[in-house]
């Protein structure tokens, strides 16, 4: 069973990853009780979406990075191609 103390930590945890996130936090339980099903599922959703964003986020990023890397690389060619 989980005491008082524990409770308002969970809330205060949900409160700050959901800030970090940029997750609307909702309706947050109150202490000493549990998030109902309904709240429960409206964060998975939520988080299920930031991380669709973060990870398309992250994928575009790679490829910019990628395409970055190799431009370099291909000028440095070409220069040392027309001086040869």
């Amino acid at each position: 069973m989980s005491s008082p103390l524990d409770s308002r930590m969970r809330a205060i945890a949900r409160e700050e990853a959901g800030a970090l996130l940029g997750v609307p936090g909702g309706v947050q339980p109150a202490a000493g009780s549990a998030p109902t099903p309904e709240q429960m599922q409206q964060q998975i959703t939520d988080l299920h979406e930031h991380l669709h964003h973060a990870a398309t986020a992250i994928s575009k990023l790679e490829e910019r990075v990628d395409s970055l890397e190799k431009a370099p690389r291909r000028a440095v060619t070409a220069r040392k191609g027309n001086t040869e």
